[in-house]
């Protein structure tokens, strides 16, 4: 035997369906509102390290950055240490202070004339070549420049 359904039931359908359809197409916006900023990657911003005469000729001088970084909706105030370096022609180098064998923080020890990462005992020139010690690689250089005066670093995952 077939059903036929009523004038009220076929309507009651139609406006499910409707407000079905509605639902999903006035929710797209909000659910791409909500999903793509976990996507989004931000670009490393320039960060300003200071004058760049302010920094001694030989020495490496240790200054610590804080910015703040994006993490898809959060949105945090990050810390990172750098060590300018002035070579004597004049010319800047940024480097890490972060060993390249254990990611270690290393520190400059003016009595060496070197950097020391106190996990291994490895040691760095002021330029950030491996002088003794496991490091495998170099200090990593940041990018830099010089506007006005000022020394600004871009702080990327070497």
């Amino acid at each position: 035997m077939e059903q036929r359904l009523t004038r009220r039931e076929w309507l009651a359908t139609l406006v499910k369906a409707l407000a079905t359809l509605l639902a999903i197409v006035y929710s797209i916006p909000t659910l791409v509102m909500l999903v793509v900023p976990a996507f989004r990657r931000q670009k490393n911003p320039w960060i300003k390290v200071g004058n760049a005469n302010e920094f001694p000729v030989g020495e490496p001088k240790a200054v610590t950055l804080s910015y703040q970084r994006r993490d898809g909706w959060v949105i945090r105030t990050v810390r990172s240490t750098v060590y300018v370096v002035v070579k004597p022609d004049g010319s800047l180098k940024v480097l890490s202070n972060i060993c390249t064998h254990a990611s270690c923080a290393v520190r400059w020890e003016r009595s060496r004339n070197a950097f020391f990462c106190p996990c291994h005992a490895g040691y760095f020139d002021a330029e950030g070549k491996v002088l003794q010690g496991p490091p495998p690689r170099p200090l990593p250089e940041y990018p830099h420049k010089v506007e006005g005066g000022l020394l600004y670093v871009r702080l990327e995952n070497v």
